[in-house]
């Protein structure tokens, strides 16, 4: 769809919410045809100018009908001038004597998983001219397979595939596509349940709600089997479902019976879940059992907002509302949490998302963190050593002050000049940056929801992108076809 008709869809999902309050279906069915509407008078080839003729029209008819739109504040004028920032002020946690005995032993096993790497990675890094690629045998191979596309070429999602509004009124915090899977995905809302969906066959539609929790669900993660997930709540539970039949195995209660906030499996032990909640406690959780893990706890600064861990499940990073983002080593014998690193990236500023990926294309394979922190940047970090130490590598303008955005690394290593990353924002967009161009960074820009975009999700080939926003509206992008 063409950039102009993507901003004609904006502009009608942002006055959406003003059509028939009291009929959301209608609202959600007006938004699906209208976005069928401009795809096919996208291919008619109008004149640009009379393209942004009508973008006026529209958007002063609409003004006219139903008031002017509150302006939204510039992310760059609502910068957290506040708080003191300090992008890569690292911690050591060697100053208790406790902390010193534990960590003798574990200098004793190699360090060259991450520290050899990212060194060597730094060491061309360093000497390359900006925008290029770390040379490699395969970097003319990998441009090859690629089929001389462009990144932009790659990432240009537009068309809308489907809209689920099932949650519509409720905020839809989180969602993602099944492991390895094109047409399996979930989410979770504020109302409390989540929603299994299939878009394969056609036409899409939700598989199994999953009922029970008793307040908001905050967050979930699918199992790397695809047949279990768990979720978080307010309601001070963790619940492991049965994504075949919805039905809930097992609940376990927070021990502090405080709020869960957020949840991961364990990569390498699907047995072992990691939980964090508003009283400031991590805790390692065997979801056979439903008990918790002995060592597996720890303590941050704030409320636990995000975690991720590593490919191998060896470091475990965990964000917190005061800014801090913490590393753990984990014990993939006993389960065991010992704190490691911690990094200041804005004091009082929430790390709402984590993203880990051990490489970022094909010819640039740093290890690296995402992370959305409210201060109006995405941040991508190049971990340095295995104990998760981080040194901000590039940062990326977008709206993001106060809402819980959420951010990806495309799951498919680039064969281009390049590397993608997507994330959603508070002006109600979808962004794909390149994180290897030094300037325009904008691959794409998705437009057509109504609120805030809190997350996004690919499936396992790309085909297909989720977006998910504070309205409870799920938006199904589909690639366009070359």
């Amino acid at each position: 769809m063409a950039a102009v008709w993507q901003q004609v869809l904006a502009v009608d999902a942002r006055y959406n919410a003003y059509r028939t309050p009291t009929f959301p279906q209608f609202r959600t069915q007006y938004i699906r045809r209208r976005s069928q509407l401009l795809r096919e008078n996208a291919k008619c080839g109008f004149e640009p100018g009379l393209r942004r003729q009508y973008l006026r029209l529209r958007s002063q008819l609409l003004a006219l009908r139903y008031g002017p739109l509150s302006e939204q504040s510039s992310f760059r004028a609502s910068s957290v001038r506040s708080s003191r920032t300090t992008l890569d002020r690292m911690e050591d946690f060697e100053e208790d004597p406790r902390a010193q005995g534990a960590r003798g032993h574990r200098r004793s096993v190699s360090r060259g998983s991450y520290q050899l790497q990212a060194q060597m990675n730094r060491a061309v890094y360093d000497e390359r001219p900006p925008g290029s690629l770390v040379p490699t045998s395969v970097a003319e191979a990998s441009r090859a397979m690629a089929g001389d596309t462009t990144l932009s070429e790659n990432y240009a999602f537009a068309g809308m595939h489907h809209i689920f509004d099932q949650h519509v009124d409720s905020a839809v915090p989180r969602l993602q596509f099944a492991n390895d899977d094109k047409h399996l995905l979930a989410c979770c809302s504020l109302d409390g349940t989540l929603s299994i969906m299939t878009l394969s066959p056609p036409p899409p539609s939700v598989k199994v709600t999953l009922k029970g929790h008793g307040g908001p669900v905050t967050d979930f993660a699918w199992s790397l089997s695809n047949d279990i997930i768990v979720s978080t709540s307010l309601d001070g539970m963790l619940r492991i479902w049965n994504t075949e039949d919805g039905r809930c195995i097992r609940e376990v209660r927070d021990p502090e019976s405080s709020e869960l906030l957020c949840c991961t499996f364990q990569p390498m032990n699907n047995n072992l879940t990691v939980v964090g909640n508003s009283k400031h406690h991590l805790q390692v959780v065997n979801i056979s059992t439903g008990k918790k893990v002995k060592g597996g706890s720890s303590k941050l600064t704030g409320r636990v907002l995000s975690l991720s861990f590593d490919a191998p499940g060896r470091i475990l990073w965990a964000g917190d509302d005061r800014g801090s983002i913490f590393s753990f080593l984990f014990d993939m014998a006993t389960g065991k949490l010992t704190k490691a690193k911690r990094l200041v990236v804005s004091e009082g500023s929430s790390i709402c998302s984590i993203s880990a990926r051990s490489w970022i294309s094909r010819e640039a394979r740093d290890p690296s963190l995402l992370v959305n922190a409210c201060v109006n940047k995405l941040l991508l970090y190049r971990v340095v050593d295995n104990e998760g130490t981080l040194q901000l590598k590039r940062s990326f303008p977008i709206q993001h002050g106060s809402q819980h955005v959420h951010s990806i690394f495309c799951p498919l290593m680039s064969f281009r000049q390049g590397a993608c990353v997507v994330t959603g924002s508070e002006d109600a967009c979808v962004y794909f940056f390149d994180v290897e161009r030094n300037t325009k960074a904008i691959v794409n820009k998705l437009q057509g929801h109504g609120g805030p975009v809190l997350d996004v999700s690919f499936n396992c080939d790309e085909s297909l992108l989720a977006s998910a926003d504070s309205t409870g509206m799920v938006i199904i992008w589909r690639r366009e076809q070359k």
